[in-house]
């Protein structure tokens, strides 16, 4: 009756039409991931019924280290923070990355097969695409483009390891602090008369973290940005009012 173009079984029980609608949305937002731009209908056809929604709050853990890695998550909204713990009494983290949407979350160790080599938690509210790895594995076999591409962002995510061990063994604190506030400018703010606004995702904590600093060296270096005019520090947000000059200080 139906012949090639016959729909899925599914389409034709209860609740199809929502479960339908659902897949729909799916498919149109991982078509949003640049990384997997042109890539084969058939591949995000499959994608789709392999992924499941998840919606997560700000200060949600995605996962911790040595939790089993049995998924890879798609961001497709919000921004999210990967971390290590030092563990022990006085436990410290250190911030990896800061990711937005469009990132590839847990892929190294669930294509190891082995437990989370980090934590990942939620800055903001996220929404994301959860992939098991088994069907992950069984994509990628099937399709060597998509392969590739997740190959691609997986060689990205270790060149970024690669820079952050650079600034952490050749560059000052505030060579650091700089270096962070730029790329939060870039990515969480918006160019006003004044300079470039944003409130940033991290707290002054998670900032200290992510340069690999106290929070008191944190403060010192923002309170002498700010005293050169360099920056203004709001109740919440943060204004880069000469963006030239703190690049300078990378």
């Amino acid at each position: 009756m139906y012949g090639e173009n016959a729909p899925p079984s599914w389409a034709r029980l209860p609740g199809a039409r929502c479960r339908a609608v659902e897949h729909l949305t799916k498919l149109e937002g991982l078509k949003e991931f640049e990384f997997l731009e042109g890539l084969d209908e058939e591949f995000f056809q499959a994608l789709a019924i392999a992924a499941a929604v998840l919606e997560i709050g700000g200060g949600t853990a995605l996962f911790r280290e040595g939790e089993p890695s049995g998924a890879v998550y798609f961001l497709r909204e919000g921004r999210a923070k990967l971390y290590r713990s030092s563990g022990g009494p006085k436990a410290r983290d250190q911030i990896l990355g800061v990711v937005g949407d469009g990132a590839v979350i847990g892929l190294p160790s669930a294509l190891e097969g082995r437990p989370q080599s980090q934590g990942a938690t939620a800055l903001t509210d996220c929404v994301l695409y959860a992939v098991f790895r088994d069907d992950l594995v069984e994509l990628m076999g099937r399709f060597p483009d998509a392969s590739l591409r997740l190959a691609r962002a997986l060689a990205a995510r270790n060149r970024e390891m690669e820079d952050l061990v650079g600034d952490l063994v050749f560059h000052s604190a505030p060579q650091r602090v700089a270096r962070m506030l730029l790329n939060l400018a870039t990515e969480e703010g918006r160019v006003t008369k004044r300079g470039v606004v944003f409130e940033p995702s991290l707290s002054r904590q998670e900032m200290a973290e992510a340069t690999g600093i106290s929070r008191e060296a944190l403060s010192r270096a923002l309170s002498r940005l700010s005293q050169e005019g360099i920056l203004d520090l709001g109740s919440k947000a943060i204004t880069v009012l000469k963006p030239a000059e703190l690049r300078a200080r990378t």
